[in-house]
């Protein structure tokens, strides 16, 4: 009689991974914004980008992981698309208001780059909160 190997459950480490990408996020949130030193932010974006990874591949572990993975990755991608749209739009409105005020011509210069932290931050985000709201 064939035994069936039992596959190692790795939900937990996908939850552990999301605390510590979030807590990486808020981390270099801090660095940038406070007196920290800046040593830091390389740290933790390594850490940030490890436990994404580990994240992506025990996703399915089971389907709550997946589920977690599943919002979080629609946030990033309803982020960014935000981001790409809406975020133009409203920094042209607001530059062309400051300059019809202040007499001069309008600049256009919107930080597209950014859209990608915007994406991180909404994806550990929304993982997070799913996980502790749960199936709300």
């Amino acid at each position: 009689m064939a035994t069936v190997k039992s596959r190692k459950n790795r939900a937990p480490l996908n939850l552990a991974m999301g605390l510590v990408g979030l807590l990486s996020v808020f981390t270099i949130i801090a660095a940038e914004l406070l007196a920290l030193p800046k040593a830091i932010v390389p740290i933790c974006a390594a850490a940030m980008i490890i436990s994404l990874a580990v994240m992506f591949f025990t996703r399915r572990s089971d389907e709550y992981t997946l589920a977690l993975w599943s919002a979080g990755t629609n946030a990033a991608f309803a982020a960014i698309i935000g981001w790409l749209i809406i975020g133009p739009f409203a920094a042209g409105v607001m530059e062309g208001f400051n300059a019809a005020h202040e007499g001069r011509e309008a600049e256009r210069n919107f930080s597209y780059a950014a859209g990608s932290g915007f994406s991180i931050i909404a994806f550990y985000v929304v993982f997070n909160i799913k996980r502790l709201t749960g199936a709300l």
